[in-house]
């Protein structure tokens, strides 16, 4: 029977330890940017006669939430991220075109480098702008998911689209997303 207090006190104690600190939360908005490079898909795709390959696939280099210097501000890391609220991808072209009208129904993918979350859809854009160097569009996952994308710290985009008429050049873009974050701050 005295071993009932102990074992309960002990309980108590791991649970008091264990347990995050919602109540110490930082709230702090991050603006991604970062620059993606695609180059020239060939001509010969839009003249050929094999079905579906006039659809180009881009990946980008490897990027990480931790090199954003509001997680060092906040004093936090992606992996204390608690909650997300997402809200537009923007995709600028930097250099090598001054539209989009070589292509057609763009999907932006966020894929993990090493496989640690499974390849979500972010964006997909039906009418791409003939005019304008720039788009923008809610991005398309789930906020609950994106504190676990977050966490993992690495990740590319992988984007397709079907190419309407040849790429000028190759192509620099910068891909931008917008988040309110929620994390616990590191002591």
């Amino acid at each position: 029977m005295r071993f009932i207090p102990y074992a309960l006190a002990i309980l108590i104690a791991i649970t008091a330890f264990s347990c995050k600190k919602l109540d110490q939360l930082v709230s702090f908005n991050l603006n991604t940017h970062d620059k993606v490079f695609w180059e020239t898909a060939y001509d010969t795709v839009l003249t050929d006669t094999i079905v579906g390959n006039e659809y180009a696939s881009f990946m980008s280099a490897d990027y990480s939430f931790k090199d954003y210097d509001k997680f060092e501000t906040n004093k936090s890391t992606p992996q204390s991220v608690e909650s997300v609220e997402a809200f537009t991808l923007t995709i600028l072209i930097d250099s090598g075109a001054t539209h989009f009208g070589f292509a057609d129904s763009m999907t932006v993918y966020l894929s993990s480098p090493k496989n640690l979350f499974k390849e979500v859809e972010i964006a997909h854009f039906t009418e791409l702008p003939t005019t304008e160097h720039f788009m923008a569009i809610d991005m398309l996952v789930p906020n609950d998911d994106w504190a676990s994308i977050i966490q993992k710290e690495k990740y590319q985009f992988r984007t397709e689209f079907k190419l309407l008429s040849p790429m000028p050049d190759s192509i620099y873009l910068d891909y931008s997303m917008e988040f309110r974050l929620k994390a616990i701050p590191n002591d």
